[in-house]
């Protein structure tokens, strides 16, 4: 069995230690050793490893155990963000150092810390059964920080492979180091980019101000009419399909051990913004949102130069959740710009993808249908009891406020439902410098798996 694996910190160390950012080709080796040390790991469990080719990195395809078996699918992505800015790292983002019972370096809490648990997990319980009798599937992808480009062409022609009766992931949060939560949706992403243009060229605002309309003041008003002042969306269409929370949901959400002025503190800001009838907490989790996220045009340096630019632009996200549909949203979105935008200016708008919302009702729950496989059903009573034997608390389950839009793919297409467990914490800082594992999390929560993966047989 593996020895790297039964030293979890050492076999997180070393994987954080391969560079593998996806948005950026000069990491190219880090995304190919990446690769290579999380097959090297699965071969030592005793799976049979493939990589699927796709158009930028091939994915991983691992299994283990006779296919007439109750099927898992265990889910998870090697690729990681870019770890700028670097100025402000504790400690190089690629050295992973442990300090504070946390180990930092890039890619450690988004995910290959929840991968080296699950894997960990999995080397204790095929030492003592070897002949552990579930079909298990691991599916690792590493393009996920870049959107996933490539998964659903590849779903499309592998779906055959990954058709199964449970989707496992822990790619989600919990609120603290005690608290885990079982993620019960996701919400959908529609991305675009506008683009503004005026004359051939930037101007001087002296010579030619007060003729034409400037792209930046014609950007300004267009975001400006995507609002009301109350924060509410007025495309049209927008919150047509929104599928209210149920009550259960708002009840477990009242368990979540987290104030919210803590939470202000946290943020920093001085006050919340949510839609009338939600609490910040609710509006994370069942309330769509168009964000902008980008926004430029004109001199940016220092100082000033008097220009009237020839082009401004915005980037826009939404967040939908259930029923939402991310191209319908796009289209709707991209038509009420196009309409609000004044003919002293031409308008683009691109959109640049994105994927639809996520929910599963857990067995039991008001709103289930009944019909869940035997291994979904057993799986979440016993995620239940492992958790709270290990962590002291019973999960909570929530909905998330990000998005994983191949999880909705793999239901579509694969018809897997997903028992998603959160093991990272806001403090984890995710997609951010010093980004680090909690060291008791993980401890834990391999300890939590391993009994989990024995009670499900």
């Amino acid at each position: 069995m593996s020895i790297l694996l039964n030293s979890p910190v050492d076999a997180l160390q070393q994987y954080v230690e391969h560079p593998s950012v996806s948005a950026d080709s000069k990491f190219a080796s880090g995304v190919v050793g990446a690769r290579e040390f999380a097959c090297l790991r699965l071969k030592e469990l005793g799976f049979d490893v493939d990589l699927v080719d796709t158009p930028i990195n091939p994915i991983i395809l691992a299994t283990r155990g006779d296919p007439k078996w109750p099927r898992l699918v265990i889910y998870g992505h090697y690729d990681v963000q870019p770890p700028d800015p670097l100025d402000l790292w504790k400690s190089e983002p690629f050295k992973a150092e442990v300090r504070d019972g946390r180990l930092y370096g890039r890619g450690a809490a988004d995910n290959k810390g929840p991968q080296i648990v699950h894997m960990s997990a999995l080397a204790r319980v095929f030492n003592e059964i070897p002949d552990y009798p579930i079909h298990i599937t691991y599916l690792i992808e590493g393009e996920e920080e870049i959107g996933s480009p490539s998964f659903r062409g590849f779903l499309e022609e592998q779906k055959h492979r990954l058709m199964g009766d449970l989707l496992l992931v822990s790619d989600t949060g919990s609120p603290n180091p005690d608290q885990l939560v079982i993620t019960t949706g996701l919400r959908g992403l529609s991305a675009m980019e506008v683009q503004i243009f005026g004359p051939k060229q930037d101007l001087h605002s002296g010579v030619h101000g007060g003729a034409l309309l400037n792209p930046i003041q014609a950007l300004m008003k267009v975001c400006s009419s995507l609002h009301d002042e109350n924060g509410r969306v007025t495309v049209p269409g927008f919150y047509d399909s929104v599928r209210p929370p149920e009550q259960w949901e708002r009840d477990e959400l009242s368990k979540l051990p987290v104030k919210e002025e803590d939470y202000a503190h946290f943020l920093g800001v001085p006050d919340f913004f949510p839609p009338s009838g939600y609490s910040p907490f609710e509006a994370i989790r069942f309330c769509p949102t168009l964000e902008f996220n980008g926004i430029g045009g004109g001199y940016q340096g220092e100082g000033s130069k008097t220009v009237i630019p020839s082009e401004a632009f915005a980037k826009i996200t939404c967040r939908l959740v259930p029923d939402q549909k991310s191209e319908e949203i796009a289209e709707n979105v991209k038509n009420a710009i196009i309409k609000s935008c004044s003919s002293a200016v031409r308008v683009e708008v691109q959109i640049k993808g994105g994927g639809d919302p996520y929910v599963v009702i857990p067995p039991g729950k008001p709103g289930s249908n009944g019909k869940e496989s035997v291994l979904m059903k057993k799986a979440f009573k016993v995620a239940e009891a492992c958790i709270e034997a290990k962590f002291k608390n019973h999960p909570i389950y929530l909905r998330e406020g990000g998005s994983i839009p191949i999880i909705q793919d793999l239901k579509e297409l694969a018809g897997l439902d997903s028992l998603m467990i959160g093991l990272f914490t806001n403090e984890d800082n995710l997609h951010a410098p010093n980004e680090s594992f909690h060291l008791g999390i993980m401890n834990r929560a391999i300890d939590s798996f391993e009994e989990f993966f024995k009670k499900l047989i």
